[in-house]
């Protein structure tokens, strides 16, 4: 009898011991939190075993961050200005930034059968009247014949197009390269793209054009950070589809749709970064 209560102590102290041992494990990974879709396309291809977390809308992300319940997340780069002025944000250090093409993308919603030439009387939203996207579209549109003299053009923000495009309330946007990967997997017809527009001018520099997430760590984990940042660098370096693959198989997104546009790039980056976006925004 003794020996069958002795097994069982035995039994329960390993299980015991593997059971610290789990948690001991969990909790030393590197929590990371993402939003998932195209752009995520080297954290889909990293080799890592970080605990990646996805979440629905990146605010939710920076919001974990401050909290304390993810040690790293990306968020989407025009809401860094806002998320500096909440308490808590000197305990997050830049490491990295995702990039993407500018350009220069007419999107007609889903439905609407025009060309290019037939655009006149037709609602078009654009981020403003000065707008390098919307000079570029405009000359190369006039260059291949179009007439835009009808053409009524409403200016709202990048991220109130595709909403209004959905809505209705516009029937084509011109907006730059990060949005046109969802506009396509909803539906809508991209009618006109341009990636030779050149980003950055007098008030705004390239790299506020060009960068669609930061990467933020809190500073107690930076060191941990670091393998992680590793694998997403060698999984860029993998071959385009690759990383568009690695798209597809972890989301809807099919890949007929990422083989017409670039592939993101992750690359390092630090604190100058929050520093250039504050001040374009000032």
């Amino acid at each position: 009898m003794k020996a069958i209560i002795s097994i069982f102590a035995l039994f329960a102290l390993s299980l015991s011991l593997i059971s610290c041992g789990t948690k001991g494990t969990k909790n030393n990974t590197l929590k990371v939190g993402h939003s998932g879709g195209y752009l995520s396309a080297a954290v889909y291809a990293a080799d890592t075993d970080a605990d990646l977390q996805q979440f629905r809308v990146s605010s939710d992300i920076a919001y974990a961050l401050l909290s304390g319940s993810l040690d790293a997340g990306f968020v989407d780069a025009d809401r860094l200005p806002a998320l500096a002025l909440l308490d808590g944000f000197n305990k997050l250090i830049v490491m990295g930034k995702v990039t993407y093409p500018y350009g220069a993308t007419l999107v007609v919603r889903k439905g609407l059968n025009v060309r290019l030439n037939e655009l006149n009387g037709l609602t078009v939203a654009a981020s403003a009247p000065d707008c390098k996207l919307l000079k570029a579209f405009v000359a190369d549109a006039e260059r291949l014949g179009a007439d835009l003299s009808d053409v009524k053009y409403k200016y709202i923000t990048f991220d109130a197009m595709l909403p209004a495009l959905e809505a209705g309330t516009v029937d084509a946007v011109i907006i730059k390269g990060t949005y046109s990967v969802f506009a396509l997997y909803e539906g809508h017809i991209v009618l006109y793209q341009n990636w030779e527009v050149e980003p950055g001018d007098g008030c705004c520099p390239a790299v506020v054009d060009q960068i669609a997430l930061v990467l933020l760590v809190r500073n107690d984990k930076t060191g941990k950070a670091k393998k992680f940042i590793n694998a997403l660098i060698s999984a860029q370096s993998l071959a385009p589809d690759e990383l568009r693959r690695a798209v597809t198989d972890n989301t809807a997104i099919p890949l007929k749709i990422l083989q017409e546009q670039p592939v993101p790039e992750f690359s390092v980056a630090d604190n100058k970064l929050t520093k250039t976006l504050i001040g374009h925004q000032h």
